[in-house]
C-alpha cells in the first residue's frame, strides 16, 4: 500500500512507475516464504532468480515481435553503453557506418562511434536546432555502410521519426530508448534495436538489445568478452553477474505492460496522452510555443516554451503545488518538457492539460 501522497513525475528519466508495480516490488524485495531470500540476495545462477530472468526475456520477445532470427540481451550500462558497443561489434576493420543526426543523443552516439571506426553523417537537422527530421531524399547514404544508425525519438527537443525507412542496402541500428513499446516498430530491415530501460521499461542502469543472429556470426572475436554481443548471447545475458534486481524489476514492469494489453494498448494510450497535452498547448498560442515542427512532434516527450520565459519558475511552482513534477526542460535548451512514457496514466495528461489551461487563463486575467 502506498504511503502518503502520490506525485506524478514527467521527468525524462528515470520515468514514472505504475502504482501496482511499485506495490508488487515493495512486497517482493523482502525475503520470500519459500526461499527466505530477497531478490537482492539471490544468486544469478539460482532457479529462483532464473525464473525472473527467463520471464523478462520471454516478455520482451513477445512485446517486440522478435522471432527465432533475433537474440534478446539484457546488459548493464543503459543505452549509452550501446553507443560504444554497437560500432565496436558491427563495423568491420576499415569499414564505415552511417548516422542520421537528429538530436543530442544521436550526436553523442556518432561521437562514440568515431572512436572505434569511420562514421559518417548522412543528414543532420542541427542547423534547424533539431526542430525536424531531415527528409529521406536528403540522406547521403554510403553503399559500403555496415549499418544506418537512427534515433527513433529525441527527448531533448521533442521530435520523433514517424516511420522507419524501407528499402535500405544496409541494416538499421535503432536507438528506441524513449519510445520503445509505445509504438509499433516493425523489425523488417532492423539489424539491431536498443533501449535504456529507465524511461518505458522501469529501472535505470539496464540496457535492452535486440539483434539479428546473423550479425553475431560476423562480429570480431578480438573484443573483450564483456564488450561482445556474441559472448553475452552465448551465455543468455549471464556472462557475469548481471544487475539482478534491475532485471527482477524489469520483469514486473513487463508483466504490467502485457497485462494492460501490450504494445497495442500502450500505443493507444500514447496517442491519447499526446493529443490531450498538445491540444491544451495549441489552444493558447500567446502563452506557449512548440519548438518541434508539427510533422515530427514526439508522442512521448512534449517540449514546450512559455512565450514569456521569465514565468517558467511560476509555472513549475504551480505544477509542484498540484503534485506534478519533472517538467523542466533539458539543461542544454531550457524551457519545459513533459515526458509521457508508457506508465504515465492518461489522467496524468489530463491533470497537466488542466494546469496548462489554468495557467494561461491566469496570465490572461493579469493582462486584462
Amino acid at each position: 500500500m502506498m504511503q502518503g501522497k502520490r506525485v506524478l513525475s514527467f521527468g525524462a528519466g528515470p520515468g514514472l512507475w505504475p502504482d501496482e508495480v511499485l506495490a508488487r516490488a515493495s512486497e517482493l524485495i523482502l525475503p520470500g516464504p519459500g526461499t527466505g531470500l530477497s531478490p537482492l540476495e539471490m544468486s544469478h545462477r539460482s532457479p529462483d532468480y532464473g525464473e525472473f530472468h527467463a520471464r523478462a526475456l520471454a516478455s520482451l520477445r513477445r512485446l517486440l515481435g522478435a522471432g527465432q532470427e533475433h537474440e534478446v540481451l539484457l546488459l548493464p550500462g543503459g543505452a549509452t553503453m550501446q553507443f560504444a558497443m554497437a560500432p565496436a561489434n558491427l563495423i568491420p576493420v576499415d569499414g564505415v557506418a552511417d548516422y542520421l543526426v537528429t538530436g543530442r543523443w544521436a550526436r553523442l552516439a556518432l561521437s562514440n562511434a568515431r572512436k572505434w571506426a569511420q562514421a559518417r553523417v548522412v543528414a543532420s537537422s542541427e542547423g534547424e536546432a533539431f526542430a525536424e527530421i531531415p527528409a529521406r531524399e536528403t540522406w547521403d547514404l554510403d553503399e559500403r555502410a555496415a549499418y544506418l544508425h537512427l534515433t527513433s525519438n529525441n527527448t531533448v527537443v521533442g521530435t520523433q521519426l514517424p516511420l522507419l525507412p524501407k528499402g535500405l542496402d544496409c541494416p538499421m541500428v535503432i536507438d528506441a530508448s524513449s519510445d520503445v513499446l509505445t509504438r509499433e516498430l516493425p523489425l523488417d530491415g532492423v539489424g539491431m534495436l536498443y533501449a535504456g530501460a529507465q524511461k518505458n521499461l522501469g529501472p535505470a542502469g539496464l540496457g535492452l538489445v535486440l539483434i539479428r543472429r546473423e550479425l553475431l556470426e560476423i562480429m570480431p572475436r578480438s573484443l573483450p568478452a564483456m564488450l561482445s554481443y556474441r559472448e553475452h548471447a552465448a551465455r543468455g545475458s549471464l556472462l557475469n553477474t548481471p544487475p539482478t534486481l534491475l532485471i527482477v524489476l524489469l520483469s514486473l514492469m513487463l508483466d504490467w505492460i502485457e497485462g494492460e494489453g501490450g504494445v497495442p494498448e500502450m500505443c493507444r494510450r500514447a496517442d491519447e496522452r499526446a493529443e490531450i497535452v498538445y491540444s491544451a498547448l495549441s489552444s493558447h498560442p500567446g502563452v506557449y510555443s512548440l519548438p518541434a515542427r508539427a510533422p515530427w512532434r514526439s508522442r512521448t516527450n512534449v517540449v514546450f516554451r512559455l512565450v514569456d520565459s521569465a514565468r517558467d519558475g511560476d509555472f513549475l511552482a504551480q505544477a509542484t503545488g498540484r503534485d506534478l513534477v519533472g517538467l523542466e526542460g533539458h539543461r542544454s535548451v531550457g524551457g519545459l518538457r513533459a515526458s509521457l512514457y508508457a506508465p504515465m496514466p492518461v489522467d496524468g495528461a489530463r491533470r497537466l492539460a488542466s494546469l496548462l489551461d489554468d495557467f494561461a487563463a491566469a496570465l490572461g486575467r493579469e493582462g486584462a
